[in-house]
């Protein structure tokens, strides 16, 4: 009987035992981990459907909990995850509006309340615990800029618009600034003392810059990520974020790794909000993705690459990510399959902590936002799909150039060969690194052959863990490299070379 795909490239890769025992959430311990993004609402309901419908049109809830969750964990390890992000969990805003509920999790009401269309507090624990007892990380989406309110058309600077009473803790307008609304969301003084949100739904915003607020926010991010052992925090919106907090909240939250989102593609900016936290998601090199698998620009990439080594204080910390829940489903930008596999080689294998969002595995097509939302229980969990196997062995191979070699996660990534439409790079140690050539041409290209001559030295032997082919390089240094059908390549020495490779060093 033949092995399903995914364990034959697994056994290409040299799959090992790769549990880990929770030890830590600090940035060094998340460094090895690769985070699978859900949105609470949509991966997965209490009593098992995959057939209940969800009209992401609406923005209404849909049924997912964190009992669901649980029961759908294996669908998560099975891809190599080893850390998953929940929606954030407290208590928002109930009731309707034009365009929706509050099934995000980002309209919150009461921070030290449970949103019980998750579940209960058990149920959050029962998570907690079951993603720790398979060695796996809790991330907590985060929300500490607004809170928010159903204002329904009425001025939101009108000062008997909003009923500050019904948040908790903060029950006062004292904590809040004044009304204004943001006109330049690119001058970031004014996004961090200006409200978001809309005359719909209100989000009034916290005075993050005032100490009695940083006090109330520090206390209770310490006391819910001890109450249900959470490992590490998104922070959503850290741009609207008064910056001389970031680093205070980041202690709070038990000097945990905190990934802080800072949704602009300038690599200065993105680059100085290293300053005040660890890590930012990484804008820049995501629409340098898009620059290259949308448009074909195979300069771009490589270059946002090297510039970002050289501008950032260390872009290994920095989430790697090419979907979430706020830009476009890559599928809807461009459909071809072999396209996101390439998408996909380089969040996974370049530098920085990759982030995959629920149903990019299954290449989900949805157009922004909220139709980039889909339920993914209609896709039935499908383990046998092109990219859940494909980002299977991406996983399994991370993992173990990790284990080969312990200061693999932090060497960076850079360039070693640019063509009409391929990009190749590497990572890691002379004989033990990772390199990987990336096509722009899609499915329908033919089989051609490329030459690289600056990635390994003569007679070096490497295998592509997608078709488990053996290359060596000849006495040149010149490795005549097969590609076919817009397919990427990922070579790695086979096991008697880095065995060699870990007998010299």
């Amino acid at each position: 009987m033949s092995l399903p795909l995914r364990h034959v490239l697994r056994l290409c890769v040299i799959a090992l035992d790769l549990s880990t025992p929770v030890l830590a959430a600090s940035t060094g311990a998340w460094s090895s981990r690769s985070v699978y993004q859900t949105m609470t609402d949509r991966f997965a309901r209490t009593d098992g459907s995959t057939t209940h419908p969800c009209n992401t049109t609406d923005g209404l809830y849909c049924g997912g909990t964190w009992r669901g969750m649980i029961n759908h964990l294996d669908y998560i390890e099975g891809m190599g995850f080893d850390a998953v992000m929940i929606s954030p969990i407290v208590k928002n805003i109930e009731g309707r509006v034009s365009y929706g509920e509050a099934y995000h999790g980002y309209w919150p009401q009461d921070l030290y309340a449970l949103n019980p269309r998750f579940g209960t507090q058990q149920d959050l624990l029962d998570l907690s615990q079951a993603l720790h007892d398979r060695g796996m990380y809790l991330m907590m989406d985060t929300v500490i800029n607004n809170m928010a309110y159903f204002t329904n058309g009425t001025d939101p600077s009108s000062s008997s618009s909003i009923d500050y009473a019904i948040f908790n803790p903060f029950n006062d307008p004292k904590y809040f600034h004044p009304y204004c609304q943001i006109t330049d969301y690119n001058n970031y003084p004014l996004a961090q003392s200006c409200w978001t949100g809309d005359d719909i739904v209100a989000l009034p915003d916290l005075k993050t810059e005032d100490p009695t607020v940083q006090a109330m926010l520090s206390h209770w991010v310490q006391e819910i990520m001890t109450n249900y052992s959470i490992d590490g925090l998104r922070l959503d919106a850290a741009k609207h974020v008064t910056p001389d907090f970031l680093p205070q909240f980041q202690k709070a939250a038990l000097d945990s790794f905190v990934t802080g989102e800072v949704f602009d593609q300038s690599v200065d900016t993105i680059c100085s909000y290293q300053n005040d936290l660890t890590s930012v998601p990484n804008y820049p090199i995501y629409y340098a993705l898009l620059d290259a698998f949308t448009k074909g620009n195979t300069s771009t990439l490589p270059n946002r690459v090297e510039i970002m080594k050289h501008t950032c204080p260390n872009v290994t910390t920095l989430t790697s990510f090419s979907e979430n829940h706020d830009v476009a489903r890559f599928a809807s930008l461009e459909p071809d399959i072999n396209l996101a596999k390439n998408l996909l080689t380089f969040t996974l294998l370049s530098d920085g902590i990759p982030m995959i969002y629920q149903g990019q595995e299954q290449h989900l097509s949805g157009p922004y936002d909220p139709l980039n939302r889909e339920a993914l229980w209609l896709t039935t969990y499908n383990t046998t799909s092109p990219l859940y196997t494909h980002i299977s062995t991406l996983n399994a191979l991370r993992k173990h150039a990790s284990q080969v070699d312990p200061n693999y996660l932090s060497t960076q990534t850079y360039p070693i060969y640019t063509g009409s439409s391929e990009m190749g790079f590497r990572k890691g140690r002379e004989g033990r690194q990772v390199v990987m050539v990336l096509s722009t041409q899609g499915s329908a290209s033919g089989a051609y052959t490329i030459r690289m001559t600056n990635g390994y030295e003569p007679s070096f032997v490497v295998m592509d863990v997608f078709t488990c082919r053996n290359y060596t390089v000849n006495d040149m240094g010149e490795l005549r490299l097969d590609m076919d059908g817009g397919e990427p390549r990922v070579l790695y020495p086979p096991k008697q070379h880095i065995v060699a490779a870990l007998n010299n060093a």
